[in-house]
């Protein structure tokens, strides 16, 4: 009987247990790089045994295996055209790309109930608020356990582990604010704690965020006349030149970079140099027909670190639009209001920017977090109309 609850226990509240393991797993493996220079094996076998434990519980139904099978076949087929296709390295990026796909299907299958769904917000919202503070308190006292990057470059991200992870983590949790407030966003002071960690943690693409985020408010959730929008509209356009002015041809490191390397290169932080000096040469020097359709790379440092192209990459022209329509449709699987699609649209520049997306085992937890807020809100919109 006490092992039944156990077993209903884990079950509710299996999404707040594994963001909790997710995030201080990698605290701690932060703190091993910081200190011991050496990365904790920790946060890695708790994913693997969270795929294992994904994988036996989505075989049924079986269009759930099927997924992953085709998935597996595309990913064999192309590694078998590239000397040295299967290393460890390149096994384990393959388990990375499906753990999302796994995670969104779980949870999709077992739905969360109402109570536990709230349980997961609480959880979250409060390790944020935590990290948030631990920015704030890196800035102050420049604790370099909270430091974005190495090297002197302005940056604090908490106890997240990598600044691409943060940028990730921010830009989905200001989506979730948002939508959880709405016309209130700017009434409550968890909105402000987040909007002062995502300009310390110092990413071009939180910046991007911000300016998204506050462009969706104003249009669609701010209690304003049309003409009282379209000043706002015309501010924040404005601040946003003079944002991007002073920060690529003025200041900082960027507008050195701008000097030396040229404006792209800044915007891309050097993902350019990747993409046309190693990416673009090893597939044209490597590559047969089927890597065409299929990907393959025997090795992760060719990656270009910009998130939709290292998908063709690793996939192929037809396994990248596979696995994307996989993703796609097994994570929206809520309505998608013009707001919904502005965000969407704002992540996918994100993306798009940066790399380490559809690989990383804790963003894709954190777009769980999002997808449940959506379906929340969802259900709770079905209901006021059946009620009106």
């Amino acid at each position: 009987m006490q092992i039944k609850k156990i077993n209903v226990f884990f079950e509710s509240h299996l999404a707040g247990i594994l963001f909790l393991l997710f995030f201080f797993s990698e605290a701690y493996s932060k703190y091993c790089i910081v200190y011991s220079d050496g990365k904790s094996l920790i946060p890695a076998a708790i994913k693997f045994l969270a795929i294992t434990f994904f994988i036996i519980m989505c075989i049924r139904p079986y269009q759930n295996l099927l997924r992953i099978v085709s998935l597996g076949v595309v990913f064999c087929v192309g590694q078998l055209f590239i000397d040295q296709g299967f290393t460890t390295n390149i096994l384990l990026s393959f388990t990375k790309f499906i753990f999302p796909i796994l995670l969104f299907t779980y949870f999709h299958i077992y739905k969360q109930s109402g109570r536990s769904r709230q349980l997961f917000f609480s959880i979250f919202e409060l390790i944020l608020i935590i990290n948030s503070v631990l920015i704030i308190m890196g800035f102050l006292f420049d604790i370099h356990l909270f430091d974005s990057y190495r090297g002197g470059r302005f940056g604090y991200n908490g106890l997240i582990i990598s600044s691409s992870t943060a940028s990730y983590v921010y830009t989905l949790t200001l989506f979730y604010l948002l939508l959880k407030y709405k016309s209130l966003f700017f009434k409550n002071w968890r909105s402000f704690l987040i909007l002062f960690s995502c300009i310390l943690i110092g990413t071009k693409l939180l910046y991007i965020s911000i300016l998204g985020t506050l462009f969706v408010f104003i249009f669609y959730y701010a209690n304003l006349k049309r003409i009282q929008k379209q000043i706002f509209f015309l501010t924040l356009a404005l601040l946003g030149f003079i944002f991007i002015y002073l920060f690529f041809f003025q200041y900082g490191t960027f507008n050195k970079i701008r000097e030396q390397q040229g404006l792209i290169s800044s915007v891309l932080s050097f993902r350019d140099d990747l993409l046309f000096n190693t990416t673009i040469p090893f597939i044209q020097n490597n590559w047969k027909w089927p890597n065409y359709l299929f990907g393959g790379i025997p090795d992760l440092s060719l990656r270009s670190q910009m998130g939709f192209i290292d998908v063709f990459l690793f996939w192929g022209i037809l396994g990248g639009i596979l696995y994307l329509y996989y993703f796609c449709r097994i994570y929206v699987t809520f309505a998608l209001t013009k707001s919904v699609l502005y965000f969407l649209f704002i992540l996918v520049i994100v993306v798009f920017l940066a790399g380490n997306f559809f690989e990383n085992a804790s963003v894709a937890i954190y777009l769980l977090i999002l997808k449940e807020r959506l379906i929340d809100d969802s259900t709770f919109a079905q209901k006021k109309t059946i009620n009106e």
